[in-house]
């Protein structure tokens, strides 16, 4: 372990001697010039009694002491050799010396990647190492000397960070790189920088690390473009004659990448041929010709969701939760799983929504939810604000709060831009939750209740923040040692809706636009449970199995011995029967224990409701032919009859799981929660009715008539399960419909008015008018007499604003109709769960008394 040098002094003396840092203490008139970030960074400072700060922490780390590990995730510090010298390990190969005033560790901290190699003091002689913390730098950035050493020192060990990546893919010689190192650097560009444009002469070449490029080319049918990512080496044509760029090249975020002097290069004729030989399978594939409005539709949704994809920033999330909403029953038992793991809910479901292909074709589209949930970003918004270093990245490589070194300031939720990150009242995260008692836990397998929501966050001081940390600090969902990661919210979702992924394997749109130059060839891909869930398919296929077995063996039985015949000893095809339709009840009861095991990995939720199902149809099967033909008495056929209610309930929620979920994905165009739908509902309620009571009675009778019964009936409430018809078509022919059945009113008075204006002949000009003011100011001025004039005004305003108020009805009502469509498909979604669970609850009771009963009468 290193020692520490606690001393304030030994820390200034220190920063003293290194190059970089030492401005930090430069004085004016007897006075630093940086007094406040020189105390907050070196001594700590106490603002409002919460600490903040010191910064830095002066290390003495003692001869072949490691000081940092290859591999490690290393987000929060970086360091500064102030005495001594220490070595670069890559491996078991010494890869650099690293001498006094020598700056390491930034690039893992300002990339977001783990640690590439370990540095360690030499073998003869201890390493004096300042230790600086992530939030000094925004501080220290204010020192032009050490912000411009930091730039370029990060640019140097990126750029040859990426040549070592070259060497050991193609195992390149020392000599090529050491030719290629003058002519190269290493660049980072903000989204929407344009890298060169189409025509213009090629005089460099790009490598790019990280990020996303937008390629554009104008031709005389039209625009044509895609995106490609990291990967791909564009310039390569330049290195065999003076050539143009075809395309231009836009970024649509920030990127990284190595730029190369095609001019240098060319001077090399050697280099140039070598390098063209290498890296030509990564040149970028030729742009389509064909002009954008021919393109296929596959191939327009497909680009529009790549650039929804990069622009929203899903694809820079390192561990990005999705929702896929066609399989979603939007039980909410996910952001209760997070409840009940954590004491405060970290899983809002609402977000980023995404309408992709899986797969080049029109069959393949996914209604995707990204909810309001931490995706552990490479480059973290939410880190640069901390003043106290509180939220970092974690040994795992997740973004997680200390809650003991946070001071609620809340810099880090008003960074964050996906509402990843809430404050709650500190004292809420140290209490215990209650252990529910027996009874309790009984009658919460029953509930017919939603659970309550967690109260209000009223309070405005005290407060920390929290997120979501992938679960790692709950024993019960990980337990130490455990080899598999779990969610608890990916593994309470009932029907596998929610997943845990990594974005550049799950988003197979982009993955494919991406080059293999920074590809390793065993890379594994993450598995993608919406794709293939195998051990789904597995039980699937045991259910079907045993499902048959049974049936063949119970009517085999049955007609070899029948139900009263003995089988074995006293058993007969009724004891039989009866016991494997008890067992698979049994059975199937677990998966209500199951589904209240928040805290604990049981298996995911998705697998015991397919067993639960399985195990039911089995149960169901084996007491039909346990019965027989004779009902027996009637506690028996109140049995019998509770447990087909069971099962039909149960069907039906079968159905509605398999249907409805898709239902709303095809009507609704953006994810909403049946609380928002309800609000929405009153809101268009209350403004259809407010535009009632302002139109003129005429066109208020039209919208109370025409309009309510076309929109209000059945016929138009169906339309939207069958007719799949997007929103803005929906409201354009609202607006038609609501002009045509106005038409008649319209029309009436339009006659009365032009007729008592002496205006007869021009009926038609008129009613053009009516939808173009200017036309409607010169008719009326066309008019000699006052009074005339100023009663068409008043008449043709007056028609104005009826035909526009039942043009607003009109869509008023057809919006409300279709949030009404979707409200109906939310409560559909629970409608069967209080029958089937009474009736399971019954059954159970009536099961218990009948098993009584018959070893009653057995033992007679």
């Amino acid at each position: 372990m290193p020692q520490e040098k606690t001393s304030r002094r030994a820390v200034i003396e220190a920063i003293q001697n290194s190059p970089g840092l030492s401005a930090l203490l430069t004085k004016t008139e007897g006075h630093y010039v940086y007094e406040l970030d020189l105390e907050v960074v070196v001594y700590g400072r106490n603002y409002n009694g919460k600490n903040v700060g010191p910064y830095v922490r002066l290390l003495t780390y003692e001869p072949g002491e490691t000081v940092v590990t290859e591999g490690d995730w290393g987000g929060n510090t970086f360091h500064v050799i102030t005495r001594g010298q220490a070595e670069v390990w890559r491996g078991t190969e010494k890869v650099a010396d690293l001498k006094t005033g020598t700056t390491f560790g930034h690039a893992s901290l300002l990339a977001g990647v783990p640690r590439n190699a370990t540095v360690k003091a030499t073998a003869q002689t201890p390493v004096e190492v300042l230790e600086i913390q992530r939030p000094a730098l925004r501080l220290l950035r204010k020192l032009p000397e050490f912000s411009a050493s930091l730039d370029d020192a990060y640019r140097k060990h990126s750029r040859d960070a990426t040549f070592d990546l070259f060497k050991e893919k193609f195992n390149l010689s020392d000599e090529f790189i050491q030719a290629l190192r003058p002519a190269a650097q290493f660049r980072v560009y903000s989204k929407n920088h344009v890298l060169c444009r189409g025509g213009s002469s090629v005089t460099r070449l790009y490598v790019i690390r990280e990020g996303w490029v937008r390629r554009t080319r104008a031709t005389a049918q039209g625009e044509v473009n895609d995106v490609l990512g990291r990967g791909y080496v564009f310039g390569l044509n330049s290195l065999n004659e003076n050539a143009v760029w075809p395309e231009t090249l836009t970024l649509l975020g920030r990127t990284e990448l190595v730029e190369i002097s095609a001019v240098q290069l060319r001077q090399n004729p050697a280099l140039s041929q070598d390098f063209q030989t290498t890296f030509a399978p990564f040149a970028p594939p030729p742009l389509e010709s064909k002009p954008v409005i021919s393109l296929p539709i596959v191939k327009q949704r497909t680009l529009k969701a790549q650039e929804e994809l990069i622009a929203t920033g899903l694809i820079d999330g390192t561990n990005l939760l999705v929702m896929d909403m066609a399989l979603c029953v939007r039980c909410g038992n996910c952001s209760l799983a997070c409840h009940k793991v954590h004491g405060q809910s970290r899983l809002v479901r609402r977000g980023v929504h995404v309408n992709r292909l899986k797969t080049p074709s029109l069959n393949s589209a996914q209604s995707l939810l990204a909810p309001e949930v931490c995706m552990h970003c490479q480059d973290p918004e939410c880190l640069t604000g901390c003043p106290t270093g509180a939220i970092g990245r974690q040994a795992g490589g997740q973004i997680d709060i200390n809650p003991g070194t946070c001071i609620g300031c809340s810099d880090c939720a008003t960074q964050c831009p996906y509402d990843a990150i809430t404050m709650v009242p500190r004292k809420a995260t140290q209490g215990e939750v209650t252990p529910l008692t027996f009874n309790q836990r009984v009658l919460n397998l029953f509930r017919l209740a939603s659970d309550p929501l967690p109260p209000a966050v009223e309070a405005l001081d005290d407060l920390v923040a929290v997120k979501c940390n992938l679960c790692s600090d709950r024993a019960g969902m990980n337990p130490p040692g455990s080899k598999t990661k779990k969610y608890s919210c990916e593994e309470n979702c009932p029907t596998g809706a929610l997943a845990r992924v990594n974005p550049h394997q799950y988003l197979t749109e982009l993955r494919a636009k991406e080059g293999t130059l920074f590809t390793a060839p065993n890379q594994v891909i993450a598995k993608n449970i919406h794709l293939a869930d195998w051990p789904k398919r597995l039980l699937h296929l045991i259910g079907i199995v045993l499902t048959l077995l049974t049936i063949y063996a119970t009517w085999r039985g049955i007609q070899t011995y029948e139900l009263g015949q003995p089988v074995y000893s006293w058993l007969n095809m009724r004891w039989l029967t009866g016991l494997v339709g008890l067992f698979g009840i049994v059975g199937a009861m677990l998966y209500p224990w199951r589904r209240v095991l928040y805290t604990k990995r049981r298996g995911a939720l998705r697998y015991w409701l397919v067993t639960h199902a399985y195990l039911g149809v089995i149960a169901t099967i084996q007491l039909l032919l346990h019965g027989g033909t004779n009902a027996g008495g009637w506690l028996t056929t109140l049995l019998m009859l509770t447990f087909d209610l069971v099962i039909l309930t149960g069907l039906f929620g079968v159905a509605c799981y398999a249907i409805v979920p898709r239902l709303l994905t095809r009507i609704e165009d953006i994810p909403l929660l049946l609380d928002d739908l309800l609000t929405r509902r009153a809101e268009l309620r209350e403004e259809l009715t407010n535009t009632t009571q302002a139109a003129a009675p005429e066109f208020a009778a039209v919208i109370n008539g025409a309009i309510k019964a076309r929109y209000f009936s059945l016929s138009r409430l169906l339309r939207h399960y069958v007719k799949h018809e997007p929103m803005n078509q929906v409201i354009e022919n609202a607006r038609r419909e609501g002009l045509a059945l106005a038409k008649p009113v319209r029309n009436t008075q339009l006659i009365a008015a032009t007729k008592a204006a002496g205006l007869q002949d021009h009926i038609q000009l008129a009613k053009e008018s009516l939808r173009d003011k200017r036309k409607m100011d010169l008719l009326i001025a066309s008019l000699p007499d006052l009074t005339k004039r100023q009663a068409l005004q008043i008449a043709m305003t007056s028609l104005r604003a009826g035909m526009e108020a039942v043009e607003t009805a009109a869509v008023t009502a057809a919006t409300l109709r279709r949030v009404e469509a979707l409200i109906y498909l939310h409560r559909l979604l629970k409608l069967w769960l209080p029958p089937h669970v009474a009736s399971s609850s019954l059954m159970l009771a009536l099961l218990v008394i009948h098993i009584l009963q018959v070893l009653y009468f057995a033992a007679r």
